[in-house]
């Protein structure tokens, strides 16, 4: 007779193990989602510091707005974070007011000031239930005008 009431707690079980499996399958779902969106959003992240580091070195060292953009865009290659919006200012040398003139006005000593934005869409539907379809990514770099 032991053996008949183990075999109905084993099919019991079964049923348990299956909607317990229902009730948390959803959960690690949006999990695994959440950390497949954060991390693409923190290496498009990477990229854009990357390409801001290799932007601001180009334009302390004297370049064009244009010549600045374009190490930009190349050191961002194909990825869909080549859709960035790309602004170059300056400050004067020992002062924060901005450079007269805009970047032509630029000086020796000065601070050239490199800001990159850009809108990350989110890949799976999870955080846009929580309200946004995307995230803005931002990142502003400074170095002296040689």
């Amino acid at each position: 007779m032991g053996t008949l009431h183990s075999r109905k707690r084993q099919r019991g079980s079964r049923g348990a193990v299956a909607v317990e499996f229902a009730l948390l399958m959803p959960i690690l779902l949006a999990l695994v989602a959440g950390m497949i969106d954060a991390g693409f959003a923190i290496n498009r992240y990477t990229m854009l510091n990357n390409a801001a580091r290799e932007g601001i070195r180009a334009a302390s060292l004297g370049q064009s707005v244009g010549d600045v953009e374009t190490t930009v865009r190349n050191y961002l290659g194909d990825s869909g974070v080549a859709a960035a919006t790309i602004t170059l200012t300056c400050q004067r040398p020992n002062s924060t007011t901005a450079c007269a003139g805009g970047w032509a006005g630029r000086a020796t000593g000065g601070t050239a000031i490199l800001t990159i934005t850009y809108s990350h869409p989110w890949i799976t539907p999870v955080p846009g239930l929580m309200g946004s379809d995307q995230v803005n990514l931002r990142k502003t770099m400074r170095m002296r005008i040689e």
